[in-house]
């Protein structure tokens, strides 16, 4: 797969059912189907009466009535995301291509000098995707944040929803990252699964090297496919403030 088309793929939009859990389905071949019920049920346990109250105050704020913003206000602020959107998924492509120079985190290349026993562990790849989740965390939250701010002056309404997304983020942000963490547990176990396809395979030893860089390329593809996925999954909570903007358009009680 190319990096033309790896990027226009995680720019497509989401659909009804997230990439992410999409891939880790196929990945894992798991039955990862969440009830409606049940995700209120989780839902609401990430919320205390306090939280409850500043939900109500939100809601029951008076919020002074501005002019319907101009066009080129709200476009500059979708420009914006999407260009830093680009930005991210650009860096994280990149970040898997062998030989890139400039990043500061790379897929852990597999050199000729390097003894193969040395590259069946997990854990340099587990730390670079790590580290790949701290960074996107940090870029799609400063993202975030900036949308948000700029809803507060384009109207009431957008900024109503705006500080309702204030107090939303912190309940919502602990969960969240709770279930991020998973993920390179779930890598692990793929990694895992690959080393015991390779010894448990009859061939020739001689082809060991060759066989487990094959894997390595495929787990160095599957990663970089679930780190898009997982990207896309982060910014749906901005994404969401952007897609406010053309409901005001269409909508002039939204």
């Amino acid at each position: 797969m190319t990096q033309a088309s790896l990027l226009s793929t995680a720019h497509q939009s989401p659909t009804k059912s997230s990439r992410l859990v999409r891939f880790l389905a196929e990945l894992l071949d798991a039955d990862v189907q969440l009830s409606h019920q049940r995700f209120i049920e989780r839902l609401g346990q990430s919320f205390d009466l306090a939280d409850s109250i500043k939900i109500s105050a939100v809601h029951a704020k008076k919020i002074e009535a501005t002019e319907t913003p101009p066009e080129a206000e709200k476009d500059a602020v979708k420009d914006e995301f999407q260009r830093v959107r680009a930005s991210i998924i650009s860096s994280a492509v990149q970040s898997f291509e062998p030989g890139a120079s400039g990043m500061r985190t790379r897929f852990p290349e597999l050199r000729a000098e390097t003894a193969t026993a040395e590259t069946m562990s997990a854990e340099p790849y587990l730390a670079f995707y790590v580290a790949q989740q701290r960074n996107i965390d940090f870029r799609i939250r400063d993202l975030h944040a900036a949308t948000r701010d700029a809803l507060t002056t384009l109207s009431p309404q957008l900024a109503r929803l705006a500080a309702l997304d204030a107090v939303l983020a912190d309940p919502l942000l602990t969960p969240a990252r709770r279930s991020f963490i998973v993920v390179p547990r779930l890598l692990r176990r793929r990694f895992d699964t690959l080393l015991e396809d390779l010894h448990s395979d009859n061939q020739d030893e001689s082809n060991t090297r060759e066989r487990w860089e094959q894997s390595l390329a495929q787990f160095r593809q599957e990663m970089q496919g679930l780190l898009l996925a997982e990207i896309e999954t982060r910014l749906l909570p901005t994404l969401g403030l952007i897609e406010a903007l053309d409901e005001l358009n269409d909508n002039d009680d939204y």
